[in-house]
């Protein structure tokens, strides 16, 4: 809202911004302009607070004939009407001015899985007027190895006194005063494989944030005045600079902080499952009775980083059954029973009755399967 001008009871305590005397043979004029801007506590950092009403009146006194004549005040429009009270003031109105500014306070080290991983940011009103601000994280940055996931953002705390109707912390929009700043937190959840390939130490994701100006305080929305600007009217104009992912005079100001992806090594392991996959009997059906074919399947999961070395599986022929030649099947490509070069499996020839599959090298993060069958005797 305007300002009320303060009234002062003499020229003692007025400021002279200007004084001029003019010396001839029969007038001395000294021209006065009185400045009024309000309350001395509506100057900030970012500049007097927009609709400051400011208003100066100038004032000539004279002699004619060596006598004091009476005063003349001016007005926007020209008085000749001598008499103290007889100007009225030439005012105009502060206009609203919109600026602010996202800064990225930290970077986060983060590992493969990791929930909520905060970064953080500060934003701040540069502008002369209060302003509600939205805010709006954003993971989907170009130029980088990964998306963060479920990203959201709370406003932790604010610089001074809050606003009434702020509650902190807050996960809505916010409203800041000239010169006020507030602290953001942003947390997303880290994946653990991106592209289809696991994260690895080293890979990097970019989080942006991004305030927008959307309401001024006399709850008008923030749009940038066009047209002619009048000394009566409070005009809004845009005065941010061009943020990482906005554009310049935009109302809008955003910064980009960065997730680094650090893995521990951790040494490899194995494990191994076997299970029944069919039973096939000689009518057809799933009777388990003499005759009946039994196709199992082994499980041989590999985790952790390196490689693990020398891997061998040997599975035995169970009590009262017997193998079923060249059953043996290895990440569904059909095995060979001798024991030859070509795919390093055998039955019976390097462990009597004993199916015998080497694996050799393999890296950790790989499953192999096998798949053999036996005959119930």
């Amino acid at each position: 809202m305007p300002q009320t001008p303060h009234t002062f009871a003499s020229n003692s305590i007025i400021e002279k911004i200007a004084h001029t005397v003019v010396h001839t043979k029969t007038v001395i004029a000294t021209a006065v302009c009185l400045l009024y801007l309000g309350s001395p506590s509506m100057a900030i950092a970012q500049g007097v607070n927009a609709g400051t009403e400011i208003q100066n009146i100038a004032t000539v006194t004279y002699e004619i004939a060596g006598e004091d004549q009476s005063p003349i005040e001016s007005t926007p429009v020209g008085n000749s009407n001598p008499g103290v009270g007889n100007g009225s003031p030439t005012m105009f109105r502060v206009d609203r001015k919109i600026d602010l500014t996202v800064t990225g306070n930290n970077d986060a080290n983060v590992v493969p899985g990791e929930t909520q991983s905060e970064v953080t940011f500060t934003l701040t009103n540069e502008g002369n007027d209060t302003q509600e601000f939205t805010l709006t994280p954003e993971a989907a940055v170009v130029s980088d190895d990964f998306d963060p996931a479920n990203c959201s953002y709370e406003v932790t705390a604010i610089s001074g006194t809050p606003l009434p109707g702020v509650v902190i912390p807050t996960t809505g929009n916010i409203l800041l005063g000239p010169d006020q700043q507030a602290s953001i937190a942003v947390t997303c959840d880290i994946p653990v494989v991106s592209g289809g390939s696991l994260l690895s130490s080293g890979d990097t994701s970019l989080i942006s944030l991004t305030a927008q100006a959307v309401k001024n305080s006399d709850d008008s929305m923030t749009t940038e005045t066009s047209g002619v600007d009048t000394a009566e009217n409070i005009e809004t104009v845009f005065a941010d600079d061009q943020g990482t992912d906005d554009a310049n005079r935009d109302a809008s100001h955003s910064a980009r902080r960065t997730y680094l992806v650090s893995v521990s090594a951790t040494p490899p392991t194995l494990s191994i499952e076997k299970s029944i996959v069919s039973f096939l009997d000689t009518n057809g059906g799933t009777t388990k009775t003499s005759g009946t074919e039994v196709t199992y399947k082994i499980l041989v999961t590999s985790s952790g980083t390196g490689s693990i070395n020398n891997v061998e599986i040997t599975d035995p022929t169970p009590a009262n059954m017997t193998y079923k030649p060249s059953s043996i099947i290895l990440n569904s490509t059909n095995q060979s029973d001798a024991n030859d070069v070509a795919d390093n499996t055998d039955f019976g020839i390097s462990i009597a009755n004993t199916a015998t599959i080497k694996l050799g090298n393999i890296t950790a993060g790989s499953t192999q399967e096998i798949q053999l069958t036996y005959t119930i005797n």
